[in-house]
C-alpha cells in the first residue's frame, strides 16, 4: 500500500500545524487524529469555511491513493503531501477535483486557501505521472 510507504514524522505534523496557525486566512487549527502514516486537521478559515485536511508523506500520490483515502475519509476537503520531495500525479489531482477535493503540496495549499470554489481546486500543478 503506497500510503504506508513513508512514515509521517511528528515534526511534519507540528510544522504543518505551526504554518497553518500563522496564515492570515486561518482563524483556528484543530488536530483531529494521527497515526504513523497520516494526520487529519480541521482548518477554520476567516471567511467561515472549514477544511478537513488529510496530510501525509507520500513520495508520489496517485489516483488510486486518492480513492483509497476517500474510501476511508469521505468527509475530507483536501489532501496535502507535506515533504518537499513529495509529488502527486495529474490523475490524482483530476480524480480528486471531480469529487470536489483539493490535492496539493504544502506550499500550494498555503496559496489555495486564499481562494474559493474552482480556483481553490485548480491551485497547484502535478509534476508526476502514473
Amino acid at each position: 500500500m503506497a500510503l504506508e510507504s513513508r512514515e509521517l514524522l511528528a515534526e511534519a505534523i507540528k510544522y504543518f500545524e505551526k504554518v497553518m496557525k500563522v496564515h492570515e486566512k486561518v482563524d483556528a487549527v484543530e488536530f483531529v487524529e494521527a497515526d504513523r502514516y497520516k494526520a487529519i486537521f480541521k482548518i477554520y478559515l476567516a471567511d467561515g469555511r472549514l477544511l478537513v485536511t488529510y496530510i501525509a508523506d507520500v513520495y508520489v500520490l496517485t489516483a488510486a491513493d486518492v480513492r483509497e483515502i476517500l474510501s476511508e475519509y469521505g468527509d475530507i476537503d483536501c489532501i496535502v503531501v507535506v515533504s518537499n520531495w513529495d509529488h502527486y500525479t495529474s490523475d490524482a489531482k483530476n480524480v480528486a477535483k471531480s469529487m470536489g477535493i483539493g490535492v496539493y503540496r504544502l506550499k500550494e495549499f498555503m496559496k489555495a486557501i486564499n481562494y474559493n470554489g474552482r480556483m481553490f481546486l485548480d491551485t497547484g500543478t502535478a509534476n508526476s505521472s502514473e
